[in-house]
């Protein structure tokens, strides 16, 4: 996503630099306890982006991730240096180590409104205690400190709903303005013929719903096929019937796929914050079948983009996907629709026009120059 913004908005004349720190550097156990140390606060990445902000001068600093290596220290860099930032906010992990929000209504609200030691027995981060207990000093310490609401000039948040749930977990809501991601439309490969459902994703039945989905593929005489890896990939291995796994693919695979399915299928259960699956189907003309949850309504429009089915609800989601093979010309008027929406509000053109006001909100300028933090 970042290396798509930077490709935008330098093909539309906008001086862009990147900063950024790769988790790949995270190799030998030295390396990982100083990570763990600095996920709180890291004054080396405070040196570091101190050092670029003096040499290149931009106008505003876009921060995507500072998750592990660069820290909240980053912004005291941007504000010594007397420039605006934007933190674009990809999940919720400011506000809970788990990063997605549980199903669950009291969890969800222990995560936003609570202190989030809990989560460190639970091992929420990577099934790790010492790395959780890292996020959730980070969590805690910024919160007290009041780092969200002093040192963060705007916020961008991916839907309104997620802009509801930061507001409830204590980001000022003056700050924050909705801008969804955008996507690159796929390389035009001719005609090809739509047929069979769709999965991409994390194969898990918690957040996915890959459990549920299979249940209601037994009775559905219908190609399905699936692509992702996780831990119920034995499980869909095994499905049989009309099922087939096609495991881990790259992007082409994925988009080819896209372009050649009926429809998307995506039963999720837990929450996301922007399903980027879902904006290269509509790309692709690919309408989608998904779960009645108020985060993906913030993207799937009812009967207009997609249909809905209660999430985890296996025999509605098999009756919906029977329903849309006997109804293929309402399929039809769905991909219409699903494509229009990606081209008026996802495409990068349309995300460019979102962003630089953003930024010029700040700056009262035309902006020429800005970097990168990811």
């Amino acid at each position: 996503m970042v290396r798509e913004e930077l490709a935008c908005l330098r093909q539309n004349g906008v001086d862009v630099e990147l900063f950024s720190a790769t988790n790949d550097d995270i190799v030998q156990v030295s390396r990982r306890i100083s990570t763990a140390l600095g996920v709180v606060y890291n004054p080396l990445s405070r040196r570091a982006l101190s050092r670029k902000l003096a040499e290149y001068s931009p106008d505003v600093v876009h921060i995507h991730n500072f998750f592990p290596l660069l820290s909240p220290s980053i912004l005291d860099a941007c504000r010594e240096a007397g420039v605006p930032s934007v933190m674009t906010l990809h999940n919720f992990r400011i506000l809970c180590p788990s990063a997605l929000l549980y199903p669950d209504e009291k969890l969800r609200e222990r995560s936003l409104q609570h202190p989030c030691w809990w989560t460190v027995p639970k091992k929420v981060y990577r099934n790790s205690l010492p790395g959780t207990l890292a996020l959730a000093a980070m969590v805690e310490f910024h919160k007290r400190a009041g780092t969200w609401s002093r040192k963060v000039d705007r916020f961008i948040a991916l839907t309104d709903w997620a802009k509801r749930k930061l507001v409830e977990g204590g980001l000022p809501a003056e700050r924050i303005v909705v801008k969804p991601n955008a996507v690159a439309g796929p390389p035009a490969l001719g005609t090809l013929r739509r047929n069979g459902g769709l999965f991409v994703g994390r194969l898990d039945e918690h957040h996915k719903g890959v459990a549920t989905l299979l249940d209601a593929w037994k009775e559905i005489d219908y190609p399905l096929r699936i692509i992702g890896d996780g831990p119920l990939a034995p499980l869909v291995k095994s499905a049989g019937g009309r099922v087939e796994y096609l495991g881990r693919q790259p992007r082409e695979t994925v988009l080819r796929e896209m372009q050649s399915a009926a429809f998307l299928l995506f039963p999720s259960k837990g929450t996301e914050l922007f399903p980027m699956t879902v904006i290269e189907a509509f790309a692709s003309r690919l309408p989608v079948i998904c779960s009645d949850l108020p985060w993906i309504k913030g993207v799937v429009e009812p009967d207009v983009t997609g249909f809905v089915v209660p999430a985890g609800n296996a025999a509605a989601l098999a009756d919906r996907v029977r329903w849309a093979l006997s109804n293929r010309s309402a399929l039809e008027g769905l991909a219409d629709c699903a494509f229009t929406a990606y081209q008026q509000q996802y495409t990068p053109e349309a995300n460019f026009n979102r962003l630089m006001p953003i930024y010029e909100s700040l700056v009262r300028r035309p902006v020429r120059a800005f970097v990168a933090a990811s």
